[in-house]
C-alpha cells in the first residue's frame, strides 16, 4: 500500500472510530463527516493539504434554511499534523479525531434548545449578509417579530455590488420577510428550505423537524 493511502487509510481509521458512536455519518468517500441535526448540521473535516500529507481538523455548523452547500461558520481547533509514518501519524491523528468528538458533543450542548439558536444568531447578526439573514430567520421562527422584521430590513437596505449570490440572497429574505405576518406560511416557506438543504446533502426528509422548534421557541 502506498503512503497516500495509507494516511488517508489512518485518518478514516480514526474518524470512524471516534465519530460514529457519536452518530456521525461520512460524506461519501470523503474526509468530512457530519452530524444531522435536523434543522442543522455538524460537520467535522480532516482538512487535506496541497502542499504535503497530513491533515488539519476542521469543525463547522450550518443552518439548514440557508440556501447553498456552504457552511453558516467554521473554525479550526486542531492545526495540520503531517505525516512522516505510520507510527508517527496514528496517535496524532487519534489524538484529532477524539477531539472531534469533544467538539461535536459541545457543539451539540451549545445549541440543545432552539432559544440557544436564537440567542446566538441575533447576539451575532453584526455583518450584513447571511450573518444577518440567519438571525432574521430564526427570530421568526421564534415568534420575536419584531426583530426578525427589523433584520429583514437590514437584508432590504444592504447595499451589495450585484453578485449573484447577493442578489438570491436578497429575494430570498425578501420573500420570507413578506410571510412574517402569518407565523404558519413562514414557517412553511422555511421548512421548505431546510428540505432543499438535506436533499442538496442526501440526506432523508424530515418533515416535521420544525415541531422541536414550535415547542422550544420563544424570545
Amino acid at each position: 500500500m502506498t503512503k497516500v493511502n495509507e494516511h488517508s487509510r489512518i485518518i478514516a481509521t480514526a474518524a470512524k472510530a471516534a465519530l460514529e458512536p457519536l452518530g456521525l455519518k461520512q460524506k461519501g468517500q470523503s474526509r468530512t463527516w457530519y452530524s444531522d441535526q435536523r434543522f442543522w448540521v455538524i460537520f467535522v473535516e480532516f482538512q487535506p493539504s496541497g502542499w504535503s500529507r497530513g491533515s488539519y481538523l476542521n469543525i463547522a455548523v450550518k443552518w439548514l434554511w440557508s440556501p447553498g452547500p456552504g457552511w453558516s461558520f467554521s473554525y479550526r481547533p486542531v492545526d495540520f499534523v503531517p505525516f512522516t509514518s505510520a507510527e508517527q501519524f496514528t496517535p496524532l491523528i487519534k489524538a484529532m479525531a477524539a477531539r472531534a468528538a469533544q467538539e461535536v458533543e459541545t457543539t451539540r450542548d451549545r445549541f440543545k434548545a432552539f432559544a440557544d439558536v436564537y440567542r446566538y444568531l441575533v447576539a451575532h447578526a453584526r455583518l450584513d449578509g447571511w450573518p444577518i439573514y440567519n438571525a432574521a430567520v430564526a427570530a421568526g421562527l421564534a415568534g420575536d417579530e419584531e426583530t426578525s422584521r427589523q433584520l429583514f430590513q437590514q437584508m432590504k437596505d444592504w447595499e451589495t455590488y450585484g453578485y449573484d449570490w447577493q442578489l438570491r440572497l436578497k429575494a430570498d429574505s425578501a420573500a420570507l420577510a413578506a410571510l412574517l405576518s402569518d407565523r404558519e406560511k413562514f414557517r412553511a416557506k422555511v421548512l421548505g428550505i431546510i428540505e432543499q438543504g438535506r436533499a442538496l446533502m442526501k440526506m432523508p426528509p424530515d418533515p416535521n423537524c420544525l415541531e422541536m422548534i414550535g415547542s422550544q421557541s420563544g424570545p
